[in-house]
Order: structure tokens, then C-alpha cells, then sequence
């Protein structure tokens, strides 16, 4: 069986958290009220559902030079590392972790003057997990106006421990907070948030301060709070936003002048190359402007030099003129005939 040994007897002394291990301000009170007199389990943790570990508050009412033992129990085994998670502590590798399982923690404290055991400690993994605070926080400004239309700002981060997030166990959501550095308490709140970026709208001039942090989806506890980022918004379009702009603007102008100064001189070869002139309508031998006076006699004299060329005949036609009169003598005559 494994045991944890100290002798010295005041808890300040040796009750040290490692980064990143918490302590509820419940057991701060305790550590600074009653004299403990038999050890208390009073936080559990599992980063990503995959191990965990447990802390304990230790013995107050030891004399000077008296040594304790500490052994943590659960369904008749024994903690399995007393190391890794610092002093007070157990820690529960993959190997001895179950999601599946509910654990029932002991801590039993042996003195000289007898054996002091804490009240049992129940948990469920899934509902201990308190996933790693945000890291990486930073703004970037999207849409710069003026004064009145505000500001867009694209606030990103990133989770510290990705391995935690492979197996599938977790699903981070996050909370963004934000408000302006001159109002302590007026935070604004984004959440729930599924993706690790969020665009803030309208944001007016001025300075803000921003801070983000995540849990697991279904389960568990929120983590701590990112590093507050100071974020600042400026009267006028930011840098970057007055280069792009001037460098696109420039750009222009010298393609406009290449076209000016290069092309238009070359317009005339360019458009015969591409569009070349239609040649006008001619017969060999035969002068256009003989075609354009339309003399037929002349015409026809030039066209007789082909051998199967032969003129065309014109006949005229003959009108006769019939008045009025005739014209109804002639229908009295065909009502008659046909009587």
C-alpha cells in the first residue's frame, strides 16, 4: 500500500498547489477556520475525462514532531500516485479511470495517537471535468469607421492542451466577455460560443478589456478565466486599412498610364490584326464606277467578252387605256352573253 508521510504540523506549511491545481474559496475557509481533525477531500479534478486527481486539507491539531501518514482509499484499493498532482494529493492515470464508474474516496490520517479518517467523497468523472483556460487571445479590426458606425473587431484564441480534445470525450463551448476599461463591472456577454473566434459589431471608440473561457459541453466546471486582453480602438481606419487603398490606388494609376502611353500608339496595328479591312466588291476586268452609272448597254458590251455570256432580251409591254365608260359597256356585254 502506498502512504503519504509529513511531520510538520501547521497546514500553511505544506498545503501548495501546483499551476494550474484550484482551491474553492469553501475550502480556503475551512483551512483558515476550525482546526482540522481529521483530513477533508475538498477538490476534484479531471482535465479531459481521460484521468483525474483529488486534494485533501490535512491535519491542524498535530503536535510539534509528531509524524502523520496519509492513505486514500477507494473500493478497497489504494491511491495509485501520490506524486503528480503535488503535496495532499492523488492522482488517477487512464489506466485507473473509468467514466463509467462512480468513486468513493477515503482519507485516512495515522498517527501515533490513533487513525483519523475523512467522510467519504463520492464523484462521477464526467462531472469534475474543468477543462485549461484560454490562451492566445488576440483582436484584429475587420471594418474601421468612423466615430458614429463603430468599430468590427475579430477576437480569436486557441485551447492549450489539444491532445485533451482528440478522443472525443469533450466538446468545448466558451464564454466572451468584454467592456470598456473605465467600467469595472459592466461585462457584456457572448455565449455560448462553438467556435474559438467571435466578431463584436458597432464596438464605438475606446478602450476595452476582453476575456474568454470554455467548458466542456455536457459536463463539468467552468475553467478559469483567459489573461484579460486590453483592446483599443482607434478614431481612424487603422494602419493597414489606409495602406491597402493607397497601394491599390497606385497600382491603378500606373496600368492606366502603361495603356495611355504603350497601347493607344499601337491601336491602329492592334485592330488590323485582329479585325482586318473587308475588301470591297469587284469584278475582274470591270470598272466599279461603271457598275455605279448602271449603263446596261456598256454593261452588257464588256460581259459579251465571256463565251457563255449571252444579253438578256427586253420586250415592251403594250397598255391599252380603257375609260370609264368602256368599262361598263364591256360588263352589259358579258351579263347579256351569259343569258
Amino acid at each position: 500500500m502506498s502512504t503519504l508521510v509529513f511531520s510538520r504540523t501547521k497546514s500553511s506549511d505544506f498545503l501548495l498547489l501546483t499551476d494550474g491545481d484550484q482551491c474553492s474559496s469553501a475550502s480556503l475557509n475551512h483551512q483558515e477556520g476550525a482546526v482540522t481533525t481529521r483530513p477533508h477531500i475538498h477538490y476534484c479534478r479531471s482535465p479531459n475525462m481521460e484521468d483525474f486527481s483529488c486534494w485533501w486539507l490535512p491535519l491542524d491539531n498535530l503536535t510539534d514532531g509528531e509524524q502523520v501518514t496519509y492513505a486514500l482509499s477507494y473500493s478497497k484499493e489504494y491511491c495509485p500516485d501520490y506524486g503528480t498532482a503535488g503535496p495532499f494529493s492523488c492522482h488517477f492515470d487512464s489506466s485507473h479511470t473509468s467514466i463509467w464508474k462512480i468513486y468513493c474516496l477515503n482519507v485516512t490520517a495515522v498517527t501515533a495517537s490513533g487513525n483519523y479518517t475523512s467522510q467519504e467523497h463520492c464523484l462521477d468523472v464526467a462531472e469534475i471535468v474543468q477543462t485549461e483556460a484560454p490562451v492566445n487571445l488576440t483582436y484584429e479590426l475587420t471594418d474601421a469607421g468612423g466615430d458614429e458606425m463603430g468599430h468590427s473587431a475579430l477576437l480569436s484564441w486557441t485551447y492549450p492542451v489539444p491532445s485533451d480534445l482528440q478522443y472525443g470525450w469533450i466538446t468545448l463551448v466558451y464564454e466572451l466577455q468584454y467592456r470598456r476599461a473605465t467600467e469595472a463591472d459592466e461585462w457584456k456577454v457572448k455565449h455560448p460560443l462553438r467556435e474559438s473566434r467571435v466578431e463584436l459589431l458597432g464596438l464605438p471608440v475606446g478602450d476595452y478589456v476582453v476575456r474568454v473561457r470554455c467548458r466542456s459541453h455536457n459536463y463539468g466546471l467552468w475553467s478559469n478565466w483567459s489573461a484579460a486582453l486590453l483592446m483599443s480602438l482607434p478614431t481612424g481606419p487603422p494602419k493597414g486599412k489606409v495602406l491597402v487603398p493607397i497601394v491599390v490606388t497606385g497600382v491603378a494609376v500606373v496600368a492606366l498610364l502603361v495603356i495611355l502611353f504603350g497601347v493607344m500608339p499601337q491601336g491602329r496595328r492592334i485592330k488590323d490584326y485582329f479585325l482586318p479591312p473587308i475588301p470591297n466588291p469587284r469584278i475582274i476586268g470591270i470598272d466599279p464606277l461603271l457598275l455605279k452609272k448602271g449603263n446596261l448597254a456598256e454593261i452588257n458590251h464588256h460581259f459579251s467578252n465571256f463565251h457563255s455570256f449571252s444579253p438578256p432580251s427586253y420586250s415592251e409591254e403594250v397598255w391599252d387605256q380603257v375609260s370609264a365608260g368602256d368599262r361598263g359597256k364591256q360588263e352589259v356585254g358579258r351579263s347579256l352573253s351569259v343569258q
